[in-house]
């Protein structure tokens, strides 16, 4: 089996970092009832997980006015930094260890920046990660690759030196577009995670055991060493 080199890893936060399933379909369910909608488990999966909340609004709401869109978005802009969340022990662990080993490392998300600051203090990850992509700083969100492309600048990585860990088939084209080796995680069998550029694909970053090694690091998925991760030469 073929194995990839990386420099730097770039992780999603919602589905990846923590669980926030129940709440963003909560949120946006109540939102479209608000306008006589009635959201079901397909467009959560199709139009709002891993989409920046611009493209969930242009989506299913387009036939609604600018000022009502915009009144939407104001809901979406107070309630999204709110949202409960639980961490996953997995990705965690992972990212501790990766820290601890000096690997850079992002945070790439469609999540607000406040939300991201709250996320990171509560798990005790803030100093893990070297650089952030939020919610502002991105005008076209996932599938666009933009938001992986500007984390690799700013950790000063080229995108096709850095893996990507992504939950979402949106995030995982963003991530293959940007050039980047992509890992995704998924309950199910991960066709459209594979469809949509998924070198990778387990259920659990807890599956994933990472290795020290004289140059680095590698990751380890059922006895078979899938990347390894060195410093950028």
């Amino acid at each position: 089996m073929p194995v990839d080199t990386v420099s730097a890893v770039m992780f999603d936060m919602d589905g990846v970092l923590i669980d926030t399933h129940h709440a963003v379909a909560s949120l946006w369910q109540e939102i479209a009832l608000g306008h006589g909608k009635h959201l079901t488990e397909e467009d959560i999966r199709r139009y709002v997980l891993g989409r920046s909340p611009e493209h969930t609004v242009s989506a299913l709401f387009a036939e609604l006015g600018e000022a009502s869109r915009e009144h939407l978005m104001d809901q979406v802009r107070q309630a999204e930094p709110r949202l409960n969340f639980s961490g996953i022990a997995g990705t965690q662990a992972l990212v501790e260890r990766l820290a601890a080993a000096g690997v850079p490392l992002a945070l790439v998300t469609s999540g607000s920046k406040t939300r991201v600051q709250r996320v990171l203090a509560a798990l005790g990850l803030a100093p893990s990660f070297r650089v952030c992509v939020t919610w502002e700083d991105i005008q076209n969100g996932k599938p666009a690759p933009d938001c992986y492309l500007l984390g690799a600048k700013r950790l000063g990585i080229p995108a096709g030196r850095c893996l990507v860990v992504e939950d979402a088939p949106s995030g995982i084209a963003a991530g293959n577009a940007a050039g980047a080796v992509c890992l995704g995680l998924t309950a199910g069998d991960g066709a459209d995670l594979r469809e949509r550029g998924a070198r990778y694909v387990v259920q659990d970053l807890a599956e994933v055991e990472c290795r020290a090694t004289p140059g680095g690091l590698e990751l380890v998925f059922q006895g078979n060493v899938l990347i390894t991760i060195g410093k950028e030469e």
